[in-house]
């Protein structure tokens, strides 16, 4: 056999051991990779890890081929630096970084990975040098894509960048003030729709405790929320604040209580209008469409001590809000239908626009088909005032702005008549319900259409609510349109 044929045939038997071998080498030196890789991160981690902070876990496991890197059973504990009290508490069954991109990670100190996932976090926060949680949520997982950051994105408000996001969560308590708090009982993310469900912004105390922890008036809160939505819901950044940016909210079934305790002393600070409240809070906020649907809304004062306080409700509320938002210059718009006391149909609209300085406003009303007595429980509780009669029809507009307000109102009403209550409301009293039902006009002096009319000239009290300053601007409608001449 020629020398040459035997040596070809020598070194084609030799390949297997040679791939062999190079397959061996890879081997060695991937595992080897593997186990400094593994070695590597887990000192970086405990060098890395603040002096105030404890980060434990399980097991770690990492794949220096495909990049990833799992850690199970995650523990994290933050320490106050001078009190050693706790701050943070969370746990993590599971958090898995997937693709990482190593040579940004080296050249450029540029984090990206193709996914990171996390599953069943608990979170617990709490206040400051204190043992009350401030923070929390029962159950959190959470998907996100193509994550990306680096030392100058760290500094954002926001500081990654990412393609998707999907999150679920269980019990998230969120303390809100000294005096109330937000609860959720679920709520998810997917493909940039946020959905909730059994909401809860309520006082942390019953009414009597609440009244007892205050020196100036403020509302009991009871607000409920069985389902509620956000679509198309963007988040990011705008000129160094956070933005929020929602195509439709949606909220359904709610229902608010609010009562205030007027036997306490008056909180004399000034209360913005919510064009500038709008305009002054902490994020860029623009929600293009708010809809409410089948709320229930229940007002109540505590004016006397021993008389309970009755609501004034206004039920089976619609709303539509347009343009919430205090980045672009157009009109805030709002639409409300409701029934005064679960019967008469009342219809509402309001504008304003946060870039007024002025703070100005439109707002106007239609009321029909109200039967006095439906709410003289609220009258009599408030001001010692029983009612007669009907009131067919009553609009109203009103143009006003921070300081002051004009308008007007026209009213189509019958048999109208007021008793005035003794104090402790067991009897009338006759006089002086005779003296102002004279100065009273029934509703028969009328123009032919069968209307009355009334100017509306008020002065706000700047420490008072917006509420309260349309409160004060029907009354005056409502003195001129009884009291006065009923003319046009």
């Amino acid at each position: 056999m020629p020398k040459t044929e035997y040596k070809t045939k020598t070194i084609h038997k030799k390949w297997p051991q040679v791939l062999l071998g190079v397959a061996i080498i890879l081997l060695l030196c991937l595992l080897g990779l593997q186990v400094y890789g593994k070695y590597a991160l887990t000192e970086a981690i405990s060098d890395k890890t603040p002096k105030n902070m404890e980060l434990t876990y399980d097991d770690l496991d990492i794949n220096i081929l495909l990049g990833s890197v799992e850690f199970h059973n995650l523990n994290l504990k933050t320490l106050n630096e001078i009190t050693e009290k706790i701050e943070i508490l969370a746990t993590a069954e599971f958090l898995k970084i997937t693709d990482v991109a190593y040579w940004p990670l080296y050249k450029d100190k540029r984090f990206g990975a193709d996914n990171i996932e996390v599953k069943n976090v608990k979170i617990t926060t709490y206040k400051e040098d204190t043992d009350d949680v401030h923070f929390s949520v029962d159950e959190l997982s959470f998907n996100i894509s193509d994550v990306k950051t680096d030392k100058e994105m760290l500094q954002n408000k926001i500081p990654f960048n990412y393609e998707t996001l999907d999150a679920e969560l269980q019990e998230l308590y969120l303390d809100l003030s000294r005096f109330e708090a937000l609860k959720v009982a679920s709520l998810s993310f997917k493909e940039n729709n946020l959905k909730f469900e059994d909401l809860s912004i309520a006082s942390k105390y019953d009414k009597e405790s609440l009244s007892k922890r205050l020196t100036v008036e403020r509302d009991y809160v009871d607000f409920k929320v069985p389902q509620g939505n956000f679509e198309a819901l963007e988040l990011g950044t705008a000129k160094d604040s956070f933005a929020v940016s929602v195509e439709r909210f949606n909220l359904n079934n709610s229902e608010l209580h609010l009562y205030r305790n007027k036997l306490i002393a008056d909180d004399f600070t000034v209360k913005t209008l919510y064009g500038t409240r709008l305009e002054s809070l902490p994020i860029k906020l623009n929600i293009e469409s708010f809809f409410i649907k089948n709320a229930n809304v229940f007002y109540s004062e505590k004016v006397d001590l021993d008389i309970d306080p009755v609501s004034i409700s206004f039920e089976d509320l619609d709303a539509e809000m347009n343009n919430v938002s205090n980045t672009n210059t157009e009109k805030t718009d709002i639409k409300v239908q409701a029934k005064l006391m679960g019967k008469a149909p009342i219809l509402f609209n309001w504008d304003f626009n946060t870039k007024d300085a002025a703070d100005s406003f439109n707002v106007s009303a239609v009321l029909t088909d109200l039967e006095a007595e439906t709410i003289n429980p609220f009258l009599e509780s408030q001001a010692n005032v029983r009612a007669l009669g009907r009131i067919h029809e009553m609009y109203f507009t009103i143009h006003g702005n921070n300081f002051k307000s004009t308008g007007d109102m026209k009213m189509k009403y019958e048999d109208f008549k007021f008793s005035i209550l003794d104090e402790d409301q067991l009897g009338i009293n006759k006089t002086l319900s005779a003296l102002v039902n004279i100065l009273t006009n029934d509703g028969s002096k009328t123009d032919a259409n069968g209307y009355r009319y009334g100017d509306i000239a008020v002065e706000r009290d700047r420490t008072k609510s917006f509420f309260n300053y349309l409160w004060l601007n029907t009354k005056d409608g409502l003195k001129n349109t009884v009291v006065g001449n009923g003319k046009k």
